[in-house]
């Protein structure tokens, strides 16, 4: 094998050897290309962001005052306005309103999102076996979004989402209220909780007041101009 001279090489070297050498060269220019630094760049971006994410989820666990969370609520029944058949669904359906009291303005801090406030109808007496053992029923829900949203006081707040029973056994029951939210934090778990609960009993027969009517309107009338403002539901509660 003839041996190739070259001023920046030792003599002594092979063709094999000198390949080899520019190999390594390769490497190099390959480890500075563009693609390498941008992934290099990027996984630093996710391990700075994940870091941080983790960080921020435990600072809520400080002992620290603004982030003892004592929330407090009251609910209760104001009035049935109606209980009467659904005959398009073959089901017993209530309209009703009730009194709303809370504040959750302490579940607000830097790494809370939103709370999606709703309340449940609950009654878990039915008798019949070829029914529903457990009925639970979301009457009305909210998105609070911000410290000064979360505080509400008010009566005769009318329900979103009518009380209905598919086996026809919402006459003569005891309903609880339940008032729950759950947290929506930016980053962590999302928690469950109930602040509230109340009970009522429901007529044993069918009836419908002349409020009824008039309530039932004004929901159409609410949600028709929440939608010619390009509103949800939940904004303009």
């Amino acid at each position: 094998i003839s041996r190739v001279s070259n001023p920046t090489l030792p003599s002594s070297l092979l063709p094999r050897d000198r390949f080899a050498l520019g190999g390594v060269g390769r490497c190099v220019g390959i480890m500075d290309s563009y693609s390498a630094r941008a992934n290099t760049i990027f996984c630093t971006f996710v391990t700075v962001l994940g870091t941080t994410a983790v960080l921020n989820h435990l600072s809520i666990n400080l002992p620290l005052e603004k982030f003892e969370v004592t929330p407090t609520a009251d609910i209760g029944m104001n009035k049935i306005h109606d209980l009467t058949l659904n005959t398009y669904l073959n089901q017993e359906q209530s309209l009703l309103s009730f009194d709303l009291n809370y504040d959750l303005s302490t579940e607000f801090h830097w790494n809370m999102n939103q709370l999606f406030l709703y309340v449940v109808a609950s009654y878990n007496d039915t008798d019949s076996q070829h029914t529903n053992k457990r009925n639970e029923v979301v009457i009305w829900d909210k998105i609070i979004r911000s410290r000064e949203a979360a505080k509400l006081k008010e009566k005769g707040v009318m329900l979103e989402y009518p009380l209905r029973d598919q086996f026809r056994e919402l006459r003569a029951r005891k309903v609880n209220l339940h008032l729950r939210y759950r947290t929506m934090p930016i980053v962590g778990i999302m928690y469950e909780k109930e602040v509230a609960i109340g009970s009522f009993q429901t007529p044993g027969e069918y009836f419908r007041d002349s409020s009824a009517q008039q309530k039932e309107e004004e929901m159409k009338r609410q949600r028709k101009n929440s939608k010619a403002k390009g509103l949800e539901d939940w904004e303009y509660r």
